[in-house]
């Protein structure tokens, strides 16, 4: 009899960056391991055999931006789910919404219970606003709080990215696995496409941990000055901006083959959004901050603006320029996939 997987998902969604973190790992999982993966959500059920998606309900809503109390309650629903499927001795995987600061979700989950790819990052050190401060803050102790209880329950952890490794320097690192989604997005091919209508591209997230109002600057000066410039996600409200609001991810991949220049995502580098962009062969301006940092490419200082002070005559030479500054490392690719390998071959189901 083949072997079944009941698993939690507190968004499972096509067009949102949890649910599309979820997906893949799931995928990744069910193919790897010959495994059947059974997934409830609050909105959907859902069957992942062989690699296939397949919806056993469906809901059609589009929404990119959970309310604040469906970010709480859905993970602890979540948990009593998996608790009552672990009386009945089944299998089980809870897969996202695993932010490493969430120390009461590893705490309480059940024991011998399969976990996704954890996210988050070190939060910033600039202090702008009160939430900002509390940040600031707990987050650290929450992260303490968090790996004090992990350690003893997990033998091996995948992370979505690299943005937390840090936080790991004393520990041995075999059973740590980073960048996930780099080492399940990015391949060798990148798209040569040199019909690029889109001068610019932005998507755009209403969430408090978003920074994209330091682009809205950026977008104005664009439009005054003519450029073609697309929005995707949260709608926003500028004269001949044009806006495709929430669309699944393979129209933002056909747009972002028609871009020229898309400014990464400043709290993370590592968006989906950004290596969608990638893959797609659009010009990619990073934030300073991660000036050296991103392993993944090769290093060229030209790739990097200062998103606090951006300068719009450099951003616009970038547009126009033809050559793309971001370059794969496919060494360092090749390495992390291989080592990324090694986390569904040490699990035993």
């Amino acid at each position: 009899m083949k072997q079944k997987i009941f698993a939690w998902a507190c968004d499972f969604s096509p067009f949102r960056g949890e649910g599309i973190l979820a997906r893949s790992f799931a995928i990744d999982f069910s193919i790897k391991k010959k495994i059947d993966i059974y997934i409830k959500s609050p909105e959907n059920f859902y069957h992942v055999k062989k690699g296939k998606i397949k919806e056993i309900t469906k809901n059609n809503k589009k929404n990119i931006n959970f309310r604040l109390l469906n970010n709480y309650l859905w993970p602890i629903k979540g948990i009593f789910y998996l608790w009552k499927l672990y009386f009945q001795k089944k299998k089980i995987m809870y897969l996202n919404f695993m932010p490493l600061w969430n120390f009461i979700l590893f705490y309480f989950l059940p024991p011998k219970v399969f976990i996704g790819p954890i996210t988050g990052f070190n939060p910033k050190k600039k202090i702008e606003n009160y939430s900002g401060l509390i940040r600031l803050i707990l987050i650290p102790i929450f992260f303490r709080l968090s790996m004090f209880v992990f350690f003893k329950r997990f033998k091996n952890l995948m992370f979505s990215t690299n943005l937390l490794e840090k936080n790991f320097f004393n520990k041995s690192r075999n059973s740590f696995y980073f960048n996930y989604l780099i080492s399940s997005n990015l391949n060798k091919k990148i798209s040569a496409n040199k019909n690029r209508k889109i001068d610019f591209l932005i998507y755009n997230r209403n969430y408090s941990v978003k920074e994209h109002y330091k682009l809205n600057n950026l977008i104005k000066y664009l439009l005054k000055k003519n450029y073609n410039v697309h929005c995707v996600g949260d709608h926003l409200k500028l004269q001949n901006l044009k806006n495709h609001n929430i669309i699944s991810r393979e129209r933002v991949k056909k747009l972002l083959k028609s871009t020229k220049l898309v400014i990464s995502s400043p709290e993370n580098p590592y968006s989906l959004f950004t290596l969608d962009a990638i893959k797609m062969g659009s010009k990619i301006l990073f934030d300073i901050k991660y000036r050296g940092k991103l392993s993944f490419l090769k290093y060229n200082f030209k790739q990097y603006i200062n998103l606090d002070k951006p300068n719009y005559k450099y951003i616009e030479k970038t547009i126009k320029q033809k050559k793309n500054n971001n370059q794969l490392d496919l060494r360092e690719l090749i390495s992390l996939k291989k080592r990324n390998s090694e986390y569904f071959r040490n699990i035993i189901v």
